[in-house]
């Protein structure tokens, strides 16, 4: 393992990761609440995080036991994220019958449909946002539901064969321009700007990003042995050197959390380009934290509100849409937009809270043994050459924590849904 490039295999959770999710949820909330106009980005910003640490998981699970427990993988994924989202339908549905409309119940019962077989963002793809209240940022959670289909039955054909394992990079960063060109030739097409947005062949460059950035991280930390790269230590120099700008990294989201231009209409800036723009940024920044460097950034990520924010995140981005949207109708013609915004904060942490103390920890508390990957298989080892017959290298178990649960806009704009909240602590 290179000296100069030193990961937190000693340490099961990195605070200064929630402290992330933290920042981007409630970017998220900020802009629901009409207060922040690129608010939004904090999709990319979770979608990037997401993509690195389920990446890095399934590669330290592989090397540590040779394998990749599909099984195991969707036990976990289950256990995290079904429970309090099902909580979060049911309760959605009395509400509905008593205080809706027959239109309004129509469609909570589509799109609570789509949300609940994780098909959402599709819908939105050919159904941009109309009214509704409970349902419209779940479009998200479809979205890493289908990531996390996907990519470990990738990563099991690609770890599978030596050859393609070497080149994942490679892979991975010709699928991010394939994604970018495409969105070229939906803006050629006509397509209007949420078509982009929500469209899941228009997205995904930004978890290809963080699946990226978490193969890197991988192949800087694990021996040649193994069959990743041969270049670890030059990885591992660059990678430090990188971690360093992580605080011009979250500077640059800030400001385009403030500045982010709206979505409606025709294709702007983001379409062309910008989305992966923004996930390398935000790519940066999650070094940064993954890495503690600078050490005063992990500190403020890692302070006891960021990363208790971030540990109740998923629960948070469930409530606080159909919050955020009571809050705009009622309260706030009455008491102007910021108090609004005030009081819908306390009531969406407190629903997080009680979603998060009386779901989501009880269920992790009795989640079953076979979703925890084997431990008792001995790594396969590799060698490069026959010359290095005689020298083994143990497989590393890198520990790597598992994700967390995904604006002041102008007087004719309208906040638009969406920060995934599926990668959520506990495995």
């Amino acid at each position: 393992m290179s000296d100069a490039f030193t990961p937190t295999p000693t340490k099961p959770h990195n605070p200064a990761l929630d402290g992330l999710r933290a920042i981007a949820v409630l970017a998220v909330f900020v802009h629901h609440m009409g207060l922040l106009p690129g608010g939004y980005l904090g999709v990319d910003l979770f979608l990037v995080l997401s993509g690195f640490l389920i990446t890095g998981l399934l590669l330290a699970e592989h090397d540590r036991t040779g394998r990749i427990s599909l099984r195991a993988f969707w036990g976990r994924r289950a256990f995290r994220l079904l429970p309090a989202f099902y909580v979060f339908a049911v309760v959605g549905i009395p509400l509905v019958l008593l205080l809706k409309d027959h239109s309004d119940q129509v469609q909570f019962l589509w799109n609570g449909l789509a949300s609940v077989f994780y098909v959402a963002n599709i819908q939105r793809t050919f159904n941009p946002p109309g009214g509704d209240s409970w349902f419209g940022h779940t479009w998200t959670l479809s979205m890493e539901e289908q990531f996390y289909l996907l990519w470990p039955l990738a990563l099991v054909v690609i770890c599978g064969r030596s050859r393609l394992r070497r080149r994942l990079p490679t892979l991975l960063i010709s699928a991010i321009l394939l994604v970018v060109s495409w969105r070229e030739i939906l803006i050629v097409d006509g397509q209007e700007n949420l078509r982009i947005y929500f469209g899941p062949d228009g997205r995904v460059d930004s978890l290809m990003v963080g699946c990226l950035l978490g193969v890197w991280r991988h192949q800087a930390v694990a021996p040649p042995a193994l069959g990743w790269s041969v270049r670890g230590p030059r990885q591992a120099e660059i990678l430090r050197d990188v971690a360093r700008l992580g605080p011009a990294a979250l500077m640059a989201l800030v400001a385009l959390f403030v500045f982010g231009p709206d979505l409606h209409g025709r294709p702007n800036w983001l379409a062309y380009g910008g989305y992966t723009a923004v996930a390398a940024i935000a790519a940066v920044a999650v070094l940064a934290a993954d890495q503690q460097r600078p050490t005063w950034l992990a500190r403020f990520l890692g302070t006891r509100v960021m990363t208790w924010i971030g540990r109740i995140s998923y629960s948070f981005y469930l409530w606080h849409f159909p919050v955020t949207g009571t809050a705009l109708d009622k309260l706030m013609p009455r008491v102007g937009r910021v108090p609004a915004a005030g009081v819908a904060l306390v009531i969406s942490m407190g629903l997080a809270s009680a979603s998060y103390y009386l779901v989501e920890r009880p269920v992790q508390r009795r989640r079953p043994a076979w979703t925890n990957p084997g431990t008792s298989r001995v790594p396969r080892q590799r060698t490069e050459r026959p010359a290095a017959a005689g020298v083994t290298v143990p497989a590393v178990s890198l520990t790597v924590p598992v994700p967390g649960p995904g604006p002041g806009l102008p007087a004719n704009a309208t906040p638009v849904p969406g920060v995934p909240g599926g990668s959520g602590s506990g495995g």
